[in-house]
């Protein structure tokens, strides 16, 4: 039951810290600059969040070769799906982008887990992924949004990205062959290279001149960040300690619960509670078509419990 608990909390802090996503890219707009400006001080910030962590809870700090491989992984896929969300927040509501990132979070490794880790199959669990296929047709033929086949194409870029992130974790929480380091150092080794690798980003797009406006009166990211410093600070702080306390949270329970239990109850409660986000904070009230995928995709998440 403990376990269950601790995903419920990290399911309420994921839609904590993709609304400070919206935050931000409402600010600061969702360039290349603007994203990769905000992994960059997102990931070192949480990195730093938890290198203290991890001397403070007496944990080891060990860097292995195996849990560096795979925090480099997942780091690079954090960061190319972050960019793209930035962008599909633009088309349209942080529910959609939600929706998609979750359910690539959940259904890839379901069926890892079937086909992998040999994890059971039921009748429930089938109907369940038939019934998520159905729900992201419906955010696409909504009328809340902009972006046409780019829009699918992001979509199905983060579905896919976040399905990986996914199964990366749930490897080298699993992992018997190679020596792995402890839990929050392995959330200090992701962030860090998060943060690394999208500082060498933001320095290949200053120096190739992307554009580092964020308005029609020439203002950069730079320009707003300094006007708001408080602002930002508090956005980004609050990125970090949601982000990486779910993400410890998520990998304490891939190391005890089954993939095919753990990420259905991680991308159903992340559905409904974004869309609740959205809803509370930024005004956005889904349309009957959206809400409809959004039902159908919370309903399908409980099939793959039975």
């Amino acid at each position: 039951m403990q376990y269950y608990l601790l995903i419920l909390l990290a399911v309420v802090l994921l839609a904590l810290q993709f609304s400070t996503n919206k935050l931000y890219q409402l600010r600061c707009g969702n360039t290349a600059v603007a994203s990769l400006t905000f992994s960059t001080l997102s990931g070192l910030t949480t990195s730093v969040i938890f290198l203290i962590l991890t001397f403070a809870m007496g944990e080891t700090f060990t860097v292995t070769p195996y849990s560096l491989l795979m925090a480099a992984i997942i780091a690079v896929l954090c960061c190319t799906y972050t960019f793209i969300g930035f962008k599909i927040m633009a088309f349209g509501s942080m529910s959609v982008f939600m929706m998609f990132l979750m359910l690539g979070g959940m259904l890839l490794p379901y069926l890892f887990g079937v086909f992998y880790l040999n994890e059971g199959v039921s009748a429930g669990r089938i109907i369940g992924v038939i019934l998520l296929v159905i729900s992201m047709v419906f955010p696409v033929l909504s009328k809340d949004r902009s972006g046409g086949v780019i829009f699918v194409l992001l979509c199905a870029a983060v579905f896919t990205l976040n399905g990986c992130v996914s199964i990366t974790s749930k490897l080298h929480q699993i992992n018997t062959d190679f020596a792995v380091c402890g839990t929050t150092t392995f959330v200090f080794l992701t962030n860090f290279m998060n943060g690394i690798i999208s500082a060498v980003g933001l320095l290949i797009m200053n120096l190739s001149g992307a554009k580092k406006t964020v308005d029609d009166k020439g203002t950069t990211v730079a320009q707003v960040i300094r006007k708001n410093t408080k602002a930002i600070a508090l956005i980004v702080i609050g990125n970090a300690a949601f982000g990486g306390i779910s993400y410890m949270l998520q990998l304490i329970g891939a190391a005890n619960v089954p993939a095919s239990v753990l990420y259905p109850l991680v991308t159903g409660g992340s559905v409904v509670l974004s869309a609740v986000a959205g809803l509370l904070f930024f005004k956005e009230k889904p349309d009957k078509v959206s809400g409809i995928g959004l039902l159908l995709s919370f309903a399908a998440t409980f099939l793959f419990l039975f």
